[in-house]
């Protein structure tokens, strides 16, 4: 996959890097603790949302996308990856219509299999073996 701009590859990098300094590597990976700080950032959006905070939604929504960079990272899903996946997930989405159901939320189309990214995302990973950082 051709990168138009860099930059979120350099943050995913950096994240990782920032991870790998403090010893969060694959070895020391928790999923529990990993689940505790993702719900703990939620809870913390959640919180900002009742109280019309914007920047404390803005600070715990890109807190959220933190622990998942690292969280990938230490699962040894390597940046380039964790990007190319994202792309396959985005592309999927994008083949959603705009009908929403009652909640809001836009819905998938009856033909979702043929969109949908898993079977994408088991390439990446295939193609690339855990980077161990």
């Amino acid at each position: 996959m051709k990168q138009k701009n860099n930059k979120p590859l350099k943050h995913i990098e950096r994240t990782i890097e920032w991870n790998t300094i403090r010893g969060n590597t694959p070895d020391t990976l928790n999923y529990q603790l990993e689940i505790d700080m993702l719900q703990e950032e939620l809870d913390e959006f959640k919180l900002a949302v009742s109280q019309g905070d914007r920047v404390a939604m803005f600070d715990a929504l890109l807190d959220l996308d933190f622990v998942r960079i690292g969280t990938l990272g230490k699962m040894g899903i390597c940046p380039l990856a964790q990007v190319e996946g994202y792309e396959a997930v985005l592309q999927a989405n994008e083949s959603k219509s705009s009908t929403k159901n009652a909640a809001g939320k836009i819905t998938k189309p009856a033909d979702w299999e043929q969109y949908a990214p898993e079977k994408e995302l088991q390439l990446i990973l295939d193609k690339r073996k855990p980077s161990g950082y």
